[in-house]
């Protein structure tokens, strides 16, 4: 079963209300089947050192709710910002008893907790939430965290002082951007093949020459051509279990060209 959500969850920014603009561009690509709608509480104030805490807690409960309610074996996510990728990648993490390869393609490393985090922004803070610390309000939708070696960054080169500290200790698997656009099949080539795959993809992974309608455009990204090719190479090496699509800031089709196509090769690749 394949269970398609869209959560245009945008208080994980801090004030990125565009973040919930883009995904509302986005939603009519992922079908008229989508089985969840997950949607957006009213903002409240930085809690623990974390922006709109509450409603952040609130909306990541009510995901993997009406995840668990389904049970499904695979998941493709029209995001908001990044935080919304907890509870599916949680989920699916469980529900392969920790066989899960996490291939994380974004700017930055999403590896801070409220105590290193500069902004108190949750966008960028899920996959350390993923690997087990973080807020225990937000621990409790994470039953099985995954290790670090199922954990495969691609394209990061935002990173904080306490985020590469984190990678260095853990030794994360870590593709830079350089090398994926030399050879974009070594994203795969590293995935443990006997596990199926989840990606996480925030549209700033891309260079901003290229899709420019993201909250945190950074500049020396990855090429459409090369993301597309690592789409491609992980879905040919190992079963695709899920996908999320996030951060898109597009006002309409046309800004959201980029997202619109990679979101449809996602799903070509879950079906």
């Amino acid at each position: 079963m394949l269970l398609k959500i869209w959560f245009p969850q945008w208080q994980g920014s801090g004030e990125g209300r565009n973040i919930e603009r883009g995904s509302a561009v986005l939603r009519p690509w992922l079908g008229e089947d989508t089985a969840i709608a997950i949607q957006a509480c009213p903002v409240c104030l930085r809690q623990d050192g974390i922006d709109h805490l509450a409603a952040l807690a609130a909306q990541l409960q009510a995901c993997a709710e009406r995840i668990a309610q389904s049970g499904p074996a695979r998941i493709l996510l029209c995001g908001g910002d990044c935080a919304s990728e907890i509870a599916p990648v949680a989920h699916l993490n469980q529900y392969y008893q920790g066989g899960l390869n996490v291939v994380w393609l974004d700017a930055h490393a999403d590896l801070n907790t409220p105590q290193s985090s500069p902004s108190g922004h949750l966008h960028g803070m899920p996959l350390r939430l993923l690997l087990g610390e973080g807020h225990p309000a937000l621990l409790r939708a994470v039953p099985l965290p995954l290790r670090p070696e199922q954990v495969h960054l691609a394209g990061v080169r935002d990173i904080d002082p306490a985020e590469r500290a984190y990678i260095e200790t853990h030794q994360l698997v870590w593709h830079e951007v350089a090398s994926l656009e030399a050879d974009p099949a070594r994203l795969a080539a590293g995935l443990n093949p006997a596990w199926p795959s989840y990606l996480h993809i925030d549209l700033d992974v891309l260079d901003p020459a290229e899709n420019p309608a993201v909250q945190c455009p950074t500049p020396g990204g990855l090429s459409r051509r090369a993301l597309e090719a690592a789409i491609l190479a992980v879905s040919r090496r190992t079963r695709l279990a899920g996908a999320g699509l996030t951060e898109c800031t597009a006002a309409d089709a046309a800004q959201g060209e980029a997202a619109i196509h990679i979101l449809k090769a996602l799903q070509t690749a879950l079906s």
